[in-house]
């Protein structure tokens, strides 16, 4: 997806872009600069909690004195509609520039990206891709490959082991319940798995058959809250099933993400924004709204990720 940059930037004579006024969010007035951001109102409260953070919190890792923020949830590259001259396509077929998320990043403090592929019918052109951009922004990038169960039934091991082996990636995304082959590849690997089930019950089966590979639930069990209760069976189900997490993006309905912090220990919890088509700013903003203690806000921002990828 191309588009301009939207960086701000003060003028030679010191007044401020009005975007650069409302970059920080609608709270209380404050101002902080943070890694060179200038942050205002509500978030910069919440990224000086942060900063404050100092080295609590298993699993975290700091920025220049403030705690790593990591979104482990976002796709970029060419998809199945990628150079047709068809302008209705869905965007999530076509391209997701990465200096796009880049750019989004900066703005909203976000240290590094969780990418993968966007919409293709197999796969392993686009994890090339993918691979691509983590080399050439290797501080930036954490790259993890995506599979269709269908479309690539019996060749996703070997095309997996070689990814993670050769290529680099950390981790499988998919739509879908993961299928057997690839839930013994990534126990074999030592990989997550981030999936998006048609239901949440859909999956639980195969979660709970293979503990030791850590699933991770995407958009708190229902994309952009379609059906509220999948949240609420997401919730139950982290809570009884020790293996599985819970990632924050697309969540619409933030009463859901308020009571999954209530009710789950914050270790559950990893923040995505399944961007760039959704606002990683945003995202970043609703789990600060949630008022965690510092130590905890730290391991969903970043903290709970870098675990489960061995880091």
């Amino acid at each position: 997806m191309r588009r301009g940059e939207w960086g701000v930037r003060l003028g030679k004579d010191g007044t401020m872009n009005r975007r650069e006024f409302v970059r920080g969010g609608v709270g209380a007035l404050g101002l902080i600069i943070d890694d060179g951001r200038l942050m205002i109102g509500a978030e910069a409260g919440a990224g000086a909690a942060v900063a404050a953070v100092g080295a609590g919190g298993a699993g975290a890792a700091e920025t220049n004195g403030r705690a790593r923020v990591i979104d482990a949830h976002c796709h970029a590259g060419r998809g199945l509609n990628y150079g047709k001259d068809d302008p209705p396509s869905d965007p999530w077929t076509t391209y997701n520039d990465p200096q796009w998320t880049l750019r989004r990043m900066q703005e909203a403090g976000i240290d590094r990206t969780i990418i993968f592929p966007i919409n293709n019918v197999t796969y392993a052109q686009a994890n090339e891709e993918v691979a691509g951009y983590v080399r050439q922004w290797p501080t930036k990038f954490i790259g993890f490959a995506k599979h269709d169960a269908k479309t690539e039934a019996g060749r996703i091991g070997d095309l997996l082991r070689r990814e993670v082996r050769e290529l680099g990636l950390k981790g499988l995304k998919l739509h879908g319940v993961p299928s057997q082959e690839m839930i013994d590849a990534a126990g074999e690997l030592g990989i997550p798995i981030l999936f998006h089930p048609p239901t949440v019950d859909a999956s639980l089966d195969a979660v709970r058959s293979h503990p030791r590979v850590s699933f991770i639930l995407a958009h708190l069990g229902c994309f952009a809250s379609q059906n509220w209760r999948e949240h609420v069976r997401a919730i139950e189900a982290a809570r009884e099933i020790p293996n599985l997490y819970l990632d924050t993006s697309s969540v619409v309905f933030v009463e859901y993400l308020e009571r999954a912090a209530r009710e789950l220990p914050a270790e559950k919890l990893i923040f995505g924004s399944d961007g760039p088509l959704v606002d990683a700013r945003v995202e970043l903003y609703k789990v600060r709204l949630l008022k965690l203690p510092p130590d905890k806000e730290a391991l969903v921002l970043g903290g709970n990720i870098r675990r489960l990828l061995g880091q």
